[in-house]
């Protein structure tokens, strides 16, 4: 299509969704009593208002200590710039979704009980969000950053400042675009909450974050559409390169004439010192891919799950999916040379035939980084890599997950309990479709659900396409069992909660109640579940609001496989969601105008026409 003919084409696609009032967002800056959105004062919590935010920059390659412990919590305010660069992450340049112009975006952290207050400008030119994976957001439901459910998208050329509490919170989070598929092509980063009382904090000297990802060459405008055609009978995108905190390496042989490529990318290096120990926080960012974290000759002291202190023990190979965070501790106790850190995308797990998009990757599945020791010479590793002794495409074994001190609060009377299916489908014109209980998931961007509970709507009311379930006992248990009616593995995610699994089955294997381990299940927030197999879970309902339980393939969350669990809504009606956060959705006639429904409120046929990819 020529650039005027794309143009013309731009323009009536928008002036269509506005006419029909889709979720199109105005890019305007909106004003709250007069003041604009950028930097305005906010809650007395605050302890300075007027103190600048400052634009933060990390280098994942080098070792950090925990921030200095105070006695009273305190207030630490970031800024978070969104912006498009040019980058080569893998030596194959193409524009990245940045934050403060890198990727992964700069690193987040606080104490336990610390406020953050982040100013997070936009200027993308396209709408966007954040989420703060696994922070549970208590009494902040609408700064958890989910475009539809807890706010609408942020337009361009608008700031908005999320302000929450850590409250008793501590250990490995991250944050990421939760707007279609944006994180996919680079708003993600690291977020350490730090604990004065973590057991662990003597048995170590310093910390590594490494932020493991999957990578494309096309962006996610592009990639989203190819897969939303009618009669597709291919699986999620092959990536084109697996990377460390950023960093891969790609055959540059395979890349398309004209391109801008280098095959010579370094590898990333993490330096230790002799008889030091080190904990690394991994955290697996991907938009698809399981992988598989080891470091040759080192093995690996797990401590931590997702936030949960775990009974320390001993492994070489870590597989961790989508979502999921851990820490282990490594003791830099092995000759002074240089060894090879190995994050390794697994094919195992990851479905391929030839209708899928990039099929024929050129992809190097074996993701590398150098672990050096001071004194060593500046060469290549030619270390072994250890055999595995883990199950390919599950989550770490039990016995490696347990949690340090018994948790019981899970063994009681189940006040809620929900069977759900999630299957694929195909819609009226042969689209492929993710259900959960039949429904593919839509969110209505210009006008949030706790913005509509927060007036007094109904939760029995609102639209079947957003899939809710509600929850009205305060501090019931609530059990989730769910029936994975398909091949594929799901990592699924709960926001603003942790969960205990009561039982992970394959096929064939249904559960049993009376071998639930209710006195100390393992705990955390993201779990894999077997294709065509089982899981059963079960949380406090304690939390008021509306919170995400999806799978974190991201290709899955386009294609609908999402609920929302509307947590004690009585208790959230009463509410007040700050004005600038309402102010970010349209302010007219929500749900009025129904003279075309799309399948999504953004069609992601037309996505690569309403996004700005360059």
């Amino acid at each position: 299509m020529n650039f005027y003919l794309k143009r013309i084409s731009v323009l009536f696609i928008l002036s269509l969704l506005f006419s029909i009032g889709s979720s199109a967002i105005e890019t305007n800056i909106y004003t709250v009593n007069g003041n604009s959105l950028h930097l305005k004062g906010y809650t007395n919590e605050i302890q300075n208002p007027n103190k600048p935010y400052d634009d933060i920059k990390t280098d994942y390659f080098k070792p950090i200590t925990h921030l200095n412990f105070t006695d009273k919590p305190v207030t630490r305010y970031y800024h978070l710039t969104l912006k498009k660069v040019q980058m080569s992450p893998d030596g194959f340049e193409r524009t990245v979704w940045s934050v403060n112009g890198q990727h992964p975006g700069p690193l987040i952290q606080a104490n336990k009980g610390d406020r953050l207050v982040i100013n997070v400008t936009n200027n993308f030119d396209d709408p966007a969000s954040v989420h703060w994976h696994g922070m549970f957001q208590h009494g902040t439901n609408w700064y958890d950053g989910v475009p539809g459910q807890t706010q609408c998208p942020i337009p361009n050329d608008i700031s908005l400042v999320y302000n929450f509490s850590t409250t008793d919170q501590y250990g490995t989070y991250w944050y990421h675009s939760h707007f279609f598929a944006q994180y996919v092509d680079g708003l993600r980063g690291g977020l350490i909450v730090y604990d004065q009382d973590d057991p662990y904090l003597k048995q170590y000297d310093y910390e590594y974050v490494v932020v493991l990802s999957d990578w494309h060459h096309n962006t996610t405008g592009v990639l989203l559409p190819l897969s939303n055609v009618p009669g597709y009978a291919g699986f999620r995108p092959i990536p084109d390169s697996p990377l460390i905190s950023g960093v891969g390496r790609y055959n540059c042989t395979a890349a398309p004439p004209g391109s801008k490529c280098n095959s010579n990318q370094p590898l990333p290096v993490y330096k230790v010192e002799k008889n030091k120990k080190y904990r690394f926080r991994i955290i697996n960012s991907a938009a698809d891919g399981a992988f598989v974290f080891s470091i040759d000759q080192h093995k690996l002291k797990v401590i931590e799950l997702e936030g949960i202190y775990v009974k320390p023990t001993i492994i070489k190979k870590l597989p961790i999916n989508v979502g999921q965070r851990y820490s282990v501790i490594v003791d830099a106790n092995q000759p002074i040379g240089n060894y090879f850190i190995r994050g390794t995308l697994d094919k195992r797990c990851t479905p391929n035939n030839n209708a899928t998009t990039n099929f024929n990757s050129a992809i190097d599945w074996n993701g590398l980084g150098i672990l050096r020791y001071e004194g060593a010479e500046n060469t290549k590793p030619n270390s072994k890599e250890f055999n595995d002794d883990f199950k390919p495409c599950r989550d770490l074994n039990k016995k490696h997950s347990l949690p340090l001190k018994p948790i019981t609060k899970y063994d009681g009377h189940v006040s809620d309990f929900v069977n759900i299916t999630i299957a694929f489908g195909r819609d009226s014109n042969q689209r492929l479709e993710a259900l959960v209980n039949n429904v593919s998931f839509v969110p209505q961007m210009n006008d949030a659900t706790v913005n509509k509970i927060t007036r007094d709507f109904a939760p029995k009311d609102l639209p079947k396409e957003e899939n809710s379930v509600i929850f009205n006992h305060n501090g019931g248990i609530a059990e989730l069992y769910v029936w994975n009616n398909n091949t594929a593995d799901h990592p699924f995610h709960m926001h603003g909660h942790s969960f205990a699994i009561m039982f992970v089955g394959e096929k064939g294997q249904l559960p049993n109640e009376s071998k639930y381990d209710k006195r100390n299940p393992i705990v955390r927030d993201t779990v894999t579940i077997p294709g065509n197999g089982f899981l059963v879970i079960r949380f406090i309902t304690d939390n008021p609001g509306i919170w995400a339980f999806h799978c974190h393939i991201e290709w899955h969350v386009e294609l609908g496989m999402v609920m929302q669990l509307i947590e004690l809504p009585n208790i959230l009606k009463n509410e007040t969601v700050p004005d600038d956060v309402i102010s970010l959705c349209l302010e007219n006639e929500f749900q009025k105008r129904k003279t075309l429904t799309p399948r999504r409120m953004f069609n992601s046929i037309i996505i690569n026409e309403i996004r700005s990819d360059m």
